[in-house]
Order: structure tokens, then C-alpha cells, then sequence
């Protein structure tokens, strides 16, 4: 699983919280560029990817549908701050799930692991 905001902070707050799922591996990541490369390179790996909406140089959907480009199987994860109307959306199957910051990590967790059952029960 990754996470990633351009805030350092945040995506470790995130990778943090989110690495008291059992059996699961957290990386946390300030630049989707460098997100997008390991995910390329370990995608087999990943479950689940969260991101944030703004980001420099490259946003969280379009990171998201380069993502699901790569292996549609992986759940993608939207965060914002902004208010983010339809028309993020429209033309776009890359995003599985939005949620808005400020989130409870108590809720990030449960709609995670949400996420990860649904994935576990397919296999």
C-alpha cells in the first residue's frame, strides 16, 4: 500500500496509522512521481494506493488513472481538503473511493480495510 501527499508529514501521519493493519506494508511518498516508479516496479505488491488530490506536477487523480493503467485491480483512494466537484470525476473510472480531509485516522483505517476485505474476498 502507499500513500501519497505532498506533505511529508501527512503521508507519514497516514503510513503511521495505516501500518496497524496486519500483514500490511505502508509506504508513504511526497512525490507521485517517485510513487508512480516503485508502483511500476513492485506493483504486484500493492493492494491499495491513497492519494491526494493537489499535488505539484502531477494531481491525485491523474497519478490514480496511471495507476489503474498499470493494474486495474488496485484499490485507489482520493483526499482532499478542496471541496472536489463531479467534474473530477466525469470520464474517470481511476478513483474507488473519495474522502475528505481532515479525516479521523480512526476512519481512514476502517474504509481501508474496507477496501482490503472486498479485495481478500475476490482472490
Amino acid at each position: 500500500m502507499a500513500v501519497v501527499d505532498d506533505e511529508i508529514d501527512l503521508a507519514n501521519l497516514f503510513k503511521e496509522a495505516l501500518s496497524q493493519i496486519p500483514n500490511v506494508r505502508v509506504f508513504a511518498f511526497s512525490d507521485p512521481f517517485l510513487a508512480l516508479e516503485h508502483f511500476q516496479h513492485n506493483q504486484k505488491n500493492y493492494r491499495c494506493v491513497i492519494s491526494d488530490y493537489r499535488m505539484p506536477g502531477l494531481n491525485g487523480v491523474q497519478l490514480l488513472s496511471k495507476i489503474k493503467q498499470i493494474n486495474h485491480d488496485v484499490t485507489s483512494i482520493l483526499i482532499s481538503a478542496f471541496e472536489i466537484g463531479d467534474e473530477v470525476f466525469k470520464n474517470s473510472n481511476c478513483v474507488d473511493k473519495f474522502l475528505q480531509k481532515p479525516i479521523m485516522m480512526a476512519d481512514l483505517l476502517i474504509q481501508v480495510q474496507k477496501y482490503i476485505n472486498k479485495i481478500e474476498v475476490k482472490k
